[in-house]
């Protein structure tokens, strides 16, 4: 396996945990970015509790909403890319696959019986151009696919074709012949 793909036993069926592919530059940028974005978060709200500034109140909480926003986004961005990890996991009849950070995320589960055409896959562009945006953040998307009914899944952001077609050949011999 590659040096981001991880086999990992298991008793009863198999276990990959897929690293996030380090960004140095993001890695030491975004700290730097939060510590100014968190100043200027700090001194808006201080207008909001002792008005001082000509710009209105309102204007400056709808700007803390954004500002928010930026805060939350910009550090999960960074805990991804520092310490995240796609774990997929092929046991007792389903297709579990996790976005983990530091323990977190989120868990899809898959049956085996609606997993079809598993491959090494592209990424595609989507019609909707919110889930561009996080394809190109590197926040969703993969080059892993199956098939479940009409939507195809995708996990594996950033891996290369070969490290994509290992974790391919990693998972097939777990499904049913007719899934293959």
């Amino acid at each position: 396996m590659s040096s981001r793909v991880s086999n990992l036993p298991s008793i009863n069926g198999v276990e990959l945990h897929i690293r996030a592919q380090k960004d140095w530059g993001s890695l030491i940028f975004l700290p730097l970015w939060l510590t100014f974005w968190t100043f200027g978060g700090l001194k808006a709200m201080s207008w909001v509790v002792e008005p001082r500034s000509s710009a209105p109140n309102a204007f400056i909480a709808l700007w803390l909403v954004g500002w928010a926003c930026g805060e939350v986004w910009a550090t999960y961005t960074w805990f991804w890319i520092a310490f995240g990890k796609e774990i997929v996991q092929l046991k007792e009849g389903s297709l579990d696959v996790k976005r983990d950070v530091l323990g977190f995320g989120r868990n899809r589960r898959f049956p085996l019986s609606a997993v079809k055409n598993l491959r090494a896959s592209g990424i595609f562009p989507s019609s909707s151009n919110w889930e561009n945006m996080l394809i190109q953040m590197r926040l969703r998307g993969g080059t892993v696919a199956f098939d479940d009914g009409e939507k195809t899944i995708r996990f594996g952001i950033q891996l290369s074709e070969p490290e994509s077609r290992e974790v391919v050949d990693a998972l097939r011999p777990w499904l049913p012949a007719s899934k293959v």
